[in-house]
């Protein structure tokens, strides 16, 4: 009776549909090793610094507001596993660095990235970045352009002047507490519905970690820089090969579009018909990053 009854729960077991990996909920895990501080002008820096440390180009990965280095987690693990050197950072103010002193730029986020570069003893770089982090990836490749040997940046906010003065204009995410803890329920909600099919994992998951870093800070002066942030005359600058992936439904797609034709040079390519799928597909991107970076190697 006892053996039947063994049989009977393993037999119901395997017949479960295994859970999928990338289906779990790994938290911090997906961030697991090569985390670190630098200090900074800003104040202190938290990195994340994985793969062979004899790259020769490394990657530099620069998260979108209001995010932190989670938002590469995966794309970064995938690009290390296949055998390059990828460091990620929480954006001064952003995850576990500190917030700095006064109202920055992009300007002053991108001049940030030396004393970490340098600590590492980086010399070049390709550059990544989503949104926020995409303009501090101009930023710092039109200051820094010995520095950079190709750039991939994801969703450009290119405003123009009309452009800026809006956004600037719009209030905050309202972060106040709420006894009931509907304040997290409300911003989940929110950003679910904004990354895809609510019942989806991946959307679920997203959500989940967008909460978690909205609540991480006291004021998004990130998002701010960006909205302030003149980025046409940076863009001139470039001088590196650069990709810019680009999605439908992007709130920026037309700034994608309006960069392209400021520099045909630069290779324009939508990256998926939805928005915030580099954290849904991040094997695709750190495959499309890796592509572009072998096809342009260093000078």
């Amino acid at each position: 009776m006892r053996r039947s009854l063994v049989a009977l729960v393993l037999g119901v077991l395997c017949a479960l549909p295994a859970i999928a990996q990338d289906a779990v909920w790994r938290g911090n895990g997906v961030l697991a090793g090569g985390k670190g501080y630098i200090a900074t002008p800003m104040g202190s820096v938290h990195y994340r610094d994985i793969g062979p440390h004899d790259t020769a180009v490394p990657f530099l990965l620069l998260h979108q507001s209001p995010w932190s280095m989670i938002e590469f987690a995966e794309i970064q693990n995938a690009i290390a596993a296949q055998g390059y050197r990828v460091i990620t950072l929480d954006t001064p103010g952003y995850g576990m660095s500190d917030m700095p002193k006064g109202v920055p730029t992009i300007a002053d986020y991108a001049e940030n990235l030396v004393p970490l570069l340098d600590a590492l003893k980086i010399k070049k770089v390709v550059l990544g970045g989503h949104h926020t982090g995409a303009a501090i990836a101009v930023a710092f490749a039109a200051r820094h352009p010995d520095r950079v040997a190709a750039m991939v940046v994801h969703g450009l906010p290119y405003y123009s002047p009309e452009e800026r003065a809006e956004r600037l204009k719009r209030p905050e995410t309202d972060r106040t507490l709420k006894a009931d803890g509907s304040h997290l329920g409300d911003v989940y909600k929110g950003a679910v519905k904004a990354s895809g099919d609510p019942a989806a994992f991946d959307s679920m998951r997203n959500a989940t970690w967008q909460t978690i870093d909205l609540y991480r800070f006291e004021q998004d002066i990130g998002h701010h820089a960006a909205f302030a942030y003149d980025m046409e005359p940076d863009l001139k600058k470039i001088a590196a090969p650069t990709l810019v992936l680009s999605d439908t439904k992007d709130t920026l797609r037309a700034m994608d579009q309006r960069a392209g034709k400021l520099r045909p040079d630069f290779e324009l390519r939508d990256f998926s018909q939805g928005m915030l799928s580099l954290m849904n597909e991040p094997q695709r991107w750190a495959d499309t990053a890796v592509a572009f970076a072998k096809a342009h190697p260093a000078k």
